[in-house]
């Protein structure tokens, strides 16, 4: 299990602006995801170093991870243009990259940190997945890949120790910034979330091409797992068509990866939203879950009830008055599935259903003349009254929002926000259609100043 241990007594006190508070333990610190050196033609060799604990200027929490290597002229040229594409990747079932750098003869990578047990811990503890636990796993797992490898990366150590099952479902991390060289390709990586699933059903390590082992993964999972792991060079499926496979859905409302995102949420470990009726259990189902999140219960109720009882006050008055701060104090997160209160009784236009995301800009707090804060926002709204989600990240926070329909007037749709963790405030948020397959961001909180971008639809 990824855990934090005491920084040792030669290990660097910070890492640029972030201040290190420990050593994360449990996570290989070898073979991080990055090949330092050029690829055509010239040997390709893996960074090693060590990941710590971090600490934000504003207390968040991240995952720092310092890698050592031959950091000549060429090679950090490399480095800063792989890491600047890993920051795009998208934050659905993956650790998000936000930052990077060098610190003396090293280089520094910085991601979100995700609490919680390693697949591998959790398996060894609990025993094997099975139903639709393991399905919301399947699924969580290929939907971080996919996200990877749209970015044009790959993972390149993908395996049961690099997921990550964290209070909002499995998260896939330690992927570093790795471009297709060499054998690390989509293709090996899918062989190797072949191997993930199945020693999940399994308990333990089993053999893919073995068709009693085979036997244990349900359909769809098994034929995938056969494509993956027999099919010849170039026919094997991609990691967004084994989501699609696993959805059941040509064209999830919420997007490909949003709506990935929002079923591996069954698989969290920790407290998470209750379940929707076509992801519930079967009888006797889900044992294996009991044990690690029966403590989380009666808080998790707890919470719902006063997440509920806190919005019918709030509705009570006009919305407008409702609206709080600003929607960052410095930057984005990934897209979480909506959790938990009531649905509202004003819906949100199909046209504006889906997957957002793209580049915010908000002025400054300090001075109106200092330069705009800039960060990413990724919003998931599904048509109807039902919640959405919004989750802002920048180079050293994230926060994650529920968004609540208020009102709709001329295809715009005007959202409640409520930041359910990170350091961001709640306010209003503002989505009108714009031209082609974008929209118009607005967000405006009682304090703090307005915020405003255009974003795409994934």
């Amino acid at each position: 299990m990824p855990h934090v241990t005491p920084l040792h007594a030669d290990d660097p006190q910070r890492v640029g602006r972030y201040r290190l508070t420990g050593r994360i333990a449990g996570i290989p610190a070898d073979g991080l995801a990055y090949f330092a050196g050029a690829h055509d033609g010239v040997a390709v060799l893996p960074a090693y170093g060590s990941v710590y604990l971090g600490s934000t200027p504003d207390g968040g929490e991240v995952a720092v991870k310092l890698l050592d290597g031959d950091w000549n002229g060429a090679a950090r040229d490399r480095f800063t243009a792989e890491a600047k594409a890993a920051s795009r990747v998208a934050p659905f079932c993956a650790a998000q990259i936000l930052s990077a750098g060098f610190e003396g003869h090293q280089a520094y990578l910085v991601s979100e940190y995700v609490a919680g047990p390693s697949l591998e811990e959790f398996v060894a503890e609990e025993g094997p997945w099975e139903g639709r636990d393991l399905m919301a796993l399947a699924i969580g797992t290929a939907t971080g890949l996919a996200a990877i490898h749209q970015a044009g990366l790959v993972h390149g150590d993908f395996g049961p120790e690099h997921v990550v099952l964290g209070a909002q479902g499995p998260r896939v991390v330690g992927f570093g910034i790795t471009p297709p060289y060499g054998p690390a390709t989509p293709a090996a990586d899918l062989r190797a979330w072949v191997h993930t699933v199945l020693y999940a059903a399994a308990g333990e390590t089993a053999d893919p091409e073995d068709p009693e082992d085979l036997d244990l993964l349900p359909e769809p999972l098994r034929t995938l797992a056969v494509r993956c792991i027999f099919a010849e060079t170039g026919g094997q499926p991609t990691a967004r068509s084994i989501v699609l496979e696993l959805l059941g859905d040509e064209n999830p409302p919420a997007g490909v990866l949003g709506e990935g995102m929002r079923r591996a949420a069954r698989a969290a470990v920790g407290p998470l939203a209750p379940p929707d009726e076509d992801l519930a259990p079967p009888p006797g189902a889900a044992k294996r879950r009991v044990r690690a999140v029966w403590w989380v219960a009666g808080a998790a109720a707890c919470l719902l009830a006063i997440a509920a009882a806190v919005l019918f006050v709030r509705h009570q008055g006009s919305p407008s008055s409702d609206a709080a701060k600003s929607p960052a104090s410095d930057g984005p997160a990934a897209a979480s599935p909506s959790a938990g209160p009531p649905t509202s009784t004003v819906t949100v236009p199909a046209a504006l259903a889906g997957t957002w995301s793209g580049q915010i800009t908000q002025t400054s707090q300090t001075s109106p003349t200092s330069p705009a804060d800039v960060f990413q926002a990724q919003m998931t709204l599904a048509a109807g009254a039902n919640p959405g989600s919004v989750h802002y990240s920048g180079a050293s926070f994230s926060c994650t929002g529920r968004l609540t329909p208020v009102s709709d007037s001329s295809g715009t749709v005007t959202l409640d926000q409520a930041i359910v963790h990170g350091p961001c405030a709640g306010g209003v948020v503002t989505l009108s259609p714009g031209p082609g397959n974008t929209a118009r961001f607005r967000f405006k909180g009682k304090e703090g100043p307005m915020a405003t971008g255009t974003l795409t639809k994934s």
